[in-house]
C-alpha cells in the first residue's frame, strides 16, 4: 500500500542543497520517508536525466513521488535539459511526453499531470502508470487549484484500486494554520469520494523569506505545520492524513539572491528554526555557529551530517559552513531527521550505523 509504514512525505526541489541534504541522512532515516521530489535541470548537465541520476544518488533505491517544477524559470530553451522539461509540459496525448519519461525511471511514483485534462485524458494517464506497475500521486496545490477538480477526482475515483496518494500542497505562508479552512475544504469537498484509504499528504511551508529581522544572536522562529495536520485529522474521518512540508526550504522564486545574503547558521528543532546571525556584531559563520551551540535548543548528540557540519564550523569553516548553501543543506538534514522520527522518543544517541556491504 503506498506510504505504507511512511510518517513524513517531504517535497524537495533538485537544488545542491536538498540534494546533499538528502544524501547524507542515515538509512533508517530515509526508510521514514517518501520524498515529493520537483523535477527541474541538474546544474549544467547537459540531459534532464543528470537531475534523476542525483536524486536517485542521494535516495537509493527507494521510490518517490516526482512532478515537475512549475516554479522552475526558464532561461535558455537552446539547452537540452530545459527543451527536454518543456517537453514534459506538453499536453498533448494526455501529456504523453510526461508518462513515457516517467515509466523509462525504475523509482519514480509520477504526479498526474492534470492542467487543462478531461477525465478520460487523466483516466489515460491513470492507466499508462498502473499498467507499468506504478504507484502514483495526485498533488493540488493551492494557489493552483485546477479549474477541472471534479474531473480530476472522479478519474482517480474511478481507478477502483487505492495504489495512489494525495498531496494537497499550501505552498509558503506565514501562518500554517491559517490554511486549515483550505485544507477541511478539499477533503471533505471534492476529495469526499475518494476512498477513506488514500494517504492524503497536507504540506506547507513558513519558512522565512527575509532574515534582516533576526539580528543580534540567536533568534527562536516557530513553525506550527504538526498543529495543523493535528488539527485536520481531528476533524475529518480519513484514516490516513500525512504529515508533509517543504524540509524548511520554500517553492523556487524568481531570481534568487540579489546580493549574497549575511552569514547565518540555522538550526532546526522539532517546531521551530534558531536563526544565529548578528549583523552589528560582525558575526560570520563561525561566530553564528558558536551561536548555535551555545543555545539551549542544540543537541549535538542526533549523529547525523548537519549537526557535524555545525560543530566543524567553530573548529574550521572550511571544513563547515562557509557558503549559505552549506547552511542550507545543513538546516535541511537536521530538519528531514527530526520530522521523519516526530513522536518517535528520544533522538539523541539513536543507533544509526547502517549495514556494512563488501
Amino acid at each position: 500500500m503506498v506510504l505504507e509504514h511512511k510518517t513524513y512525505v517531504p517535497t524537495l526541489a533538485i537544488r545542491a542543497s536538498e540534494m546533499n541534504a538528502l544524501e547524507f541522512l542515515p538509512a533508517k532515516t530515509k526508510e521514514r520517508m517518501t520524498p515529493c521530489i520537483l523535477l527541474a535541470p541538474w546544474a549544467n548537465s547537459l540531459t534532464l536525466q543528470k537531475a534523476i541520476d542525483r536524486v536517485e544518488k542521494a535516495f537509493r533505491n527507494q521510490n518517490y513521488f516526482l512532478d515537475i517544477d512549475r516554479d522552475y524559470e526558464f532561461t535558455n530553451l537552446e539547452s537540452p535539459p530545459q527543451q527536454e522539461l518543456q517537453a514534459l509540459l506538453n499536453p498533448a496525448n494526455a501529456f504523453e511526453n510526461w508518462c513515457q519519461f516517467v515509466t523509462e525511471q525504475d523509482w519514480v511514483w509520477p504526479c498526474v499531470q492534470t492542467r487543462g485534462q478531461s477525465e478520460g485524458d487523466i483516466k489515460t494517464q491513470i492507466e499508462r502508470f498502473q499498467n507499468a506497475g506504478r504507484a502514483y500521486c495526485m498533488r493540488v496545490f493551492m494557489n493552483r487549484i485546477p479549474s477541472n477538480i471534479d474531473d480530476v477526482v472522479a478519474a482517480f475515483a474511478a481507478s477502483g484500486v487505492a495504489d495512489y496518494a494525495v498531496i494537497l500542497e499550501g505552498g509558503w505562508t506565514r501562518d500554517p494554520l491559517s490554511l486549515a479552512a483550505w485544507f477541511e475544504g478539499v477533503i471533505s469537498g471534492p476529495l469526499r469520494v475518494i476512498d477513506a484509504n488514500v494517504p492524503i499528504v497536507l504540506s506547507c511551508t513558513s519558512m522565512p523569506k527575509v532574515f534582516t529581522d533576526f539580528d543580534g544572536g540567536v533568534t527562536r522562529v516557530p513553525f506550527t505545520n504538526r498543529l495543523l495536520v493535528e488539527q485536520i485529522m481531528r476533524q475529518t474521518n480519513r484514516a490516513r492524513i500525512v504529515y508533509g512540508d517543504w524540509g524548511s526550504t520554500r517553492p523556487r522564486e524568481p531570481g534568487g539572491f540579489a546580493n549574497r545574503p549575511l552569514d547565518r547558521v540555522d538550526y532546526p528543532t522539532n517546531n521551530s528554526w534558531r536563526i544565529a546571525r548578528n549583523k552589528e556584531g560582525g558575526w560570520d559563520f563561525r561566530l553564528a555557529a558558536q551561536g548555535i551551540l551555545e543555545d539551549q535548543a542544540w543537541d549535538g548528540n542526533l549523529g547525523i551530517w548537519g549537526e557535524e557540519l555545525i560543530r566543524n564550523t567553530v573548529i574550521n569553516p572550511m571544513i563547515g559552513i562557509d557558503t549559505p548553501q552549506k547552511n542550507v543543506a545543513a538546516r535541511v538534514n537536521i530538519h528531514l531527521h527530526r520530522q521523519a522520527f516526530f513522536g518517535a522518543g528520544e533522538l539523541g544517541g539513536m543507533n544509526l550505523d547502517e549495514d556494512w556491504e563488501d
